[in-house]
């Protein structure tokens, strides 16, 4: 298989070229709109650097793997979509809920899987938690409580022109996708509020969103880049799920789960340590070697999207609103 990377900005680029690497994959070229950090990039990656987006499209290979500035992710999707290559394009999807709509429209059109990279419901205790969702062995969920913390990236993504938005962005796409993966729930009403802790920020640091969905359940996330360069790891994803009949803690970051039951009042504690990114990396490889869907997609990508601009309507009207 081969995969040409379109843009180098996201902090996840270097991680996900070591991963193709490893999986045989032929990274063909690399293109990036600045072309000093795009060719020092590549002389690192022992990569070969095309300043020609048009030039590197027109070569024999399979994929694309979007790694720009979120800003940039709707023009390279839908160029990649014209040169008929699959495209596995960085989080959130979009800026906004429309571009999503085109890209998906585009993709459709051209026959191209567009898959979106949200690793955390490829997580070994997310994936846990399916199963047990799926077999309903705690009964219905009645709640969620939810934090996706980290630390302040700065750069362009502390940019709204490049990012879209901050830390309420950044982070409840996360989660939303993790929680779409796993129970499927319709929303209906979102709340929301942000905070820039320092003054001097153009985008917010911290956020809390509430969702109330078709079916009942509530939702709570606390997002924000509130961890200290001195903490000892990136953040956290955490859901806090209770169920009719018991409890469930996971950190798809932290790798661990904590689970408890009623019926036999025991405590279960579960650690893993596969790598989420490899995970989704493979996916995506399959899905296109195999012909068959991948295990985001587009849709999938729409969803969070939506819900994250809707929190930061909300946030910034200071009002609760409704959500189709």
């Amino acid at each position: 298989m081969k995969i040409g990377i379109l843009g180098i900005a996201h902090m996840h680029v270097n991680s996900y070229v070591d991963i193709l690497k490893k999986q045989g994959v032929k990274i063909v070229g690399v293109y990036d709109h600045n072309e000093v950090a795009g060719n020092n990039f590549c002389q690192q990656e022992g990569l070969e650097f095309y300043p020609s987006l048009e030039e590197l499209l027109n070569l024999d290979f399979d994929a694309v793997l979007i790694c720009s500035e979120n800003v940039y992710h709707k023009e390279l999707s839908l160029k990649a979509c014209s040169a008929k290559k699959h495209i596995l394009v960085e989080k959130p999807m979009a800026l906004n809920s429309k571009d999503c709509l085109e890209m998906i429209v585009a993709a459709k059109k051209e026959n191209v899987q567009l898959m979106v990279a949200h690793p955390v419901r490829f997580s070994k205790p997310v994936r846990d938690l399916k199963k047990i969702v799926d077999k309903k062995m705690l009964g219905c969920v009645i709640s969620i409580n939810t934090s996706n913390h980290g630390k302040n990236p700065g750069g362009w993504f502390i940019n709204p022109v490049l990012s879209g938005g901050g830390a309420l962005i950044d982070h409840t796409v996360h989660i939303l996708d993790t929680i779409n993966y796993l129970f499927g729930l319709s929303p209906k009403y979102v709340s929301a509020f942000y905070k820039k802790s320092d003054p001097s920020l153009q985008v917010e640091d911290s956020g809390l969103v509430g969702i109330s969905f078709s079916d009942g359940v509530i939702l709570s996330l606390d997002t924000s880049w509130n961890r200290p360069k001195s903490y000892p790891v990136w953040g956290d994803a955490v859901l806090e799920v209770v169920f009719e009949k018991g409890y469930v803690i996971i950190d798809g970051f932290g790798r661990k789960m904590k689970f408890f039951d009623n019926q036999s009042m025991e405590i279960s504690e579960v650690f893993y340590e596969e790598d989420m990114d490899s995970l989704m990396i493979d996916g995506f490889i399959e899905a296109i070697k195999n012909n068959t869907a991948v295990p985001v997609t587009g849709e999938d990508g729409l969803y969070t999207v939506k819900i994250a601009e809707t929190a930061l309507k909300s946030a910034t009207q200071q009002r609760t609103i409704p959500i189709n």
